[in-house]
């Protein structure tokens, strides 16, 4: 009896601890969890940030190339006050510059009216440090662009006024670049005299011809590149803002137009104690598709051992190892936790994918739809369509009965969609009152267009709503693939202008495109 009583309690006791240690082990797996979801978040959060300060160097360019286009050929005070101004909003933007085009049977000319009205001592003058990994020279020869206007003007970059960007060797092939674009080009991250790194985004800017004064210096002439040089210090002071966690460790890469890849920034390595080591290490890469500045951002986390063991940890282990015979109702809790962050984060994954209103996938996940169907057109070489609907006149809907009715309107119109739809089809919800329909299986553009009459002739039926019934039409586009495009964006522009053709033509109708790929 007592051997059995003790096999028992020593029973009960490897129970106990088998509990424990299962307790224990996925208490630390839900903080892994936790932890992975809270790098996600902060990955988001950069990325998004640095996108943004990218889109906006973008933007002022834009503004300055605009206003250099209307500024009068010598006003280099109100070119000075504007700039001024830029600087001030934008900290990441470090100088604004303007080189002009001169011709090289112009120069001394050029350079006397500069000496006379602006510069005593203005002189052409080549770039005197010629990067290690400068590009050949492909400028034509017939031309100069010297740098006539900077700001702030730093004192230490008096020396850059009259240098040639031709012989500047991290600015020679994206001058070249620029000339031929009509958007903006980054040049490779070089270092500065002033000390730091830093790009420069170059903008071709003509304005309309006009007679150069002899009194009166030519700083902005009729072809020019606008500038902002960009230091990464200030994107990586934005990066680490938009952080919260101070171990994240962030590396960010240029891809130039002109010049390849180059580094940005890159915080500086996060230590950690040999234990800490044995805790998974956090990496994502992030590719912004920025137009002109193309940045790679890749991030990496090392997890540490007081990441794990936070004070709640801390309490709920001692909770376990103190209180054995309570370990049944602690493992309960735990798999409840474990229930509620799996709910929460189908939820998240399903908030991502699809349309709050009307519940159907957004542009998200229309896009991977149109990328698996894009396989399966390669490997069975079954086309299929693109089909893009605008509701017409659903602005007044918005406008005369309220928000609320035109949502009822369109959830509608959504369930419309889905029914008359086949299962394998894709109906997304693209913005406001747009709708992007994928049609697998398009043998015929016969059948595309058919598809396209029964969701005409199922959207116009009269639609309850609280403020009665409502009657409301349709114009629809369409676009096979990969006859009218091969990418996602080359067949949604497709079946879009085929769907303004309608617009433009009355309205309530369905188009083919007439696009070629």
């Amino acid at each position: 009896m007592l051997t059995k009583r003790r096999r028992s309690f020593t029973g009960f006791i490897l129970l106990s601890f088998v509990l424990l240690g299962f307790s224990a082990h996925l208490l630390l797996k839900s903080e892994l969890q936790r932890l992975e979801i809270r790098f996600a978040q902060q990955v988001n959060n950069v990325a998004s940030s640095v996108h943004n300060h990218l889109d906006t160097n973008e933007a002022v360019l834009a503004g300055f190339s605009a206003f250099l286009q209307a500024v009068e050929q010598n006003d280099s005070e109100a070119a000075a006050r504007y700039a001024s101004a830029v600087v001030a909003a934008y900290p990441q933007i470090y100088m604004l510059e303007v080189a002009s085009r001169v011709a090289l049977d112009e120069q001394d000319a050029v350079v006397d009216l500069l000496r006379r009205t602006w510069r005593e001592d203005f002189q052409l003058q080549d770039f005197p440090l010629q990067a290690a990994h400068a590009l050949p020279v492909r400028v034509p020869l017939d031309e100069t662009w010297p740098v006539l206007f900077m700001y702030p003007p730093h004192p230490q970059a008096q020396s850059i006024y009259g240098v040639r960007l031709e012989t500047v060797g991290h600015l020679a092939y994206a001058l070249q670049v620029a000339r031929k674009r009509p958007r903006s080009v980054a040049s490779p991250v070089f270092s500065m005299f002033e000390g730091g790194d830093a790009y420069i985004l170059l903008r071709r800017v003509e304005r309309p011809v006009d007679s150069p004064s002899s009194t009166r210096a030519n700083l902005f002439g009729n072809s020019m590149v606008a500038m902002l040089l960009i230091k990464t210090e200030s994107l990586r002071d934005i990066a680490r803002v938009a952080s919260t966690d101070r171990r994240l460790r962030i590396e960010a890469s240029l891809n130039a137009a002109a010049g390849g890849i180059s580094q940005l920034f890159a915080s500086g390595p996060v230590h950690h104690g040999a234990l800490d080591a044995l805790l998974p290490r956090l990496r994502e890469q992030v590719v912004l598709d920025s137009r002109s500045q193309p940045t790679t951002l890749q991030f990496e986390r090392q997890l540490h051992l007081d990441d794990l063991l936070t004070g709640e940890t801390l309490t709920l282990l001692a909770i376990l190892a103190g209180a054995l015979v309570l370990t049944p109702t602690v493992l309960v809790s735990h798999f409840r936790r474990i229930e509620h962050s799996a709910r929460e984060h189908e939820r998240s994954t399903y908030l991502a994918t699809h349309d709050a209103l009307t519940a159907l996938p957004n542009r998200h996940l229309l896009a991977a739809r149109f990328s698996e169907a894009c396989a399966y057109q390669q490997r069975h070489g079954t086309p299929f369509a693109l089909m893009v609907i605008d509701l017409d006149h659903f602005k007044e809907i918005n406008d005369q009965l309220g928000h609320e009715i035109g949502d009822q309107v369109l959830q509608a119109v959504a369930q419309r969609m889905l029914h008359t739809s086949r299962p394998y089809d894709t109906v997304a919800r693209y913005g406001g009152d747009e709708f992007v329909v994928l049609l697998r299986d398009v043998t015929q553009p016969e059948h595309a267009l058919s598809a396209g009459q029964s969701l005409l002739q199922a959207i116009r039926a009269p639609i309850a709503t609280d403020a009665g019934e409502q009657t409301i039409a349709c114009s629809i586009g369409i676009a096979l693939y990969p006859a009218h495009g091969k990418t996602f964006e080359a067949l949604l522009s497709a079946a879009d202008q085929a769907m303004y053709r309608v617009k433009q033509s009355g309205r309530n109708d369905v188009a083919l495109s007439d696009a070629e790929a």
